[in-house]
């Protein structure tokens, strides 16, 4: 269980804690137990203040310390708690957005914030992203769950052009896409114009290099059926053994059969560290690593 797990978990106890509380016969002690509540939180975000005051104040590590600790997502949450975060809604809104642009921008597409009224979003891709039929993916696995984390007081979203949309506010959805980012062990490694098959969990991805960006699609011909494994990646165009031909830079378009369509992984790199998103539901713990293929 990592950090951020557990700290959720501690969140579902006070919640319960709180029920068990207003329950109480006794309005005196409902009302003395609430104003100790209120004072010790009080306490604790004169103290959370006066740390960003600190790290904000002691010099060019001290500010890099401060952007960590805004953009952590456990101190965040704290700091939302207390009303001192010192980034607005908008800005962290537009922060999450700049997080995926990469990915989009990698696959000719991008994502632009229209309007933001009342704590409702409302944002449409751009490029490649907005015929793409498989957007709601990106939606999902990519935008989603980056802006939950950076705006959990965000109370609705929507992507125009999109079915889907999200309520970052509202009882999860037993249907919904659970997402999660696994580490792509030495993807920085790969070759330019190469390519390989690996397996993340038991999910069969395959991971291209092109023009120094990563690309990442679900092991699997639509058109045929067959892996990639025995393919080839020529001009930008993933092939599986039936020379059925793909765009890996536009989304995976299929070529010779326009219907088909390779279904995108997004791919994140931080600090040098590559993660792509999949769905949590069937997957392993660990991650095979990238490696050349014969």
């Amino acid at each position: 269980m990592d950090q951020l797990e557990h700290i959720n978990i501690q969140g579902e106890r006070i919640q319960k804690l709180l029920e068990r509380i207003q329950a109480l016969p006794y309005p005196a002690a409902r009302e003395l137990i609430q104003e100790c509540m209120e004072a010790v939180l009080a306490f604790y975000g004169q103290g959370l203040s006066r740390v960003l005051m600190i790290a904000q104040n002691a010099g060019p590590e001290g500010q890099k310390v401060y952007r960590d600790l805004i953009r952590d997502d456990v101190i965040k949450g704290l700091l939302l708690i207390h009303d001192i975060h010192p980034l607005d809604l908008e800005a962290r809104l537009r922060d999450a957005l700049e997080r995926v642009r990469p990915y989009l921008r990698s696959h000719g597409g991008d994502v632009d914030l229209i309007s933001l009224e009342n704590a409702r979003a409302r944002l449409r891709f751009q490029g490649t992203c907005e015929s793409c039929p498989s957007s709601w993916v990106t939606l999902e696995l990519a935008i989603r769950q980056a802006i939950e984390q950076a705006c959990p007081d965000l109370a609705h979203f929507e992507v125009e052009g999109v079915k889907a949309n999200s309520s970052p506010s509202s009882a999860p959805d037993a249907k919904r896409t659970a997402a999660g980012w696994e580490i792509l062990e030495n993807a920085e490694q790969l070759a330019e114009g190469d390519w390989v098959p690996v397996r993340v969990g038991k999910t069969r991805v395959v991971v291209c290099k092109l023009n120094q960006n990563l690309y990442a699609y679900r092991n699997r011909c639509p058109a045929c059926n067959l892996p990639f494994d025995a393919g080839s990646l020529e001009g930008g165009f993933l092939s599986c053994s039936l020379d059925h031909r793909y765009d890996i830079v536009h989304a995976g378009r299929g070529i010779d059969v326009p219907s088909a369509h390779l279904e995108p992984f997004p791919l994140l790199v931080e600090e040098g560290v590559v993660k792509i998103a999949l769905n949590r539901h069937g997957l392993d713990a660990t991650t095979e690593p990238i490696a050349r293929s014969c």
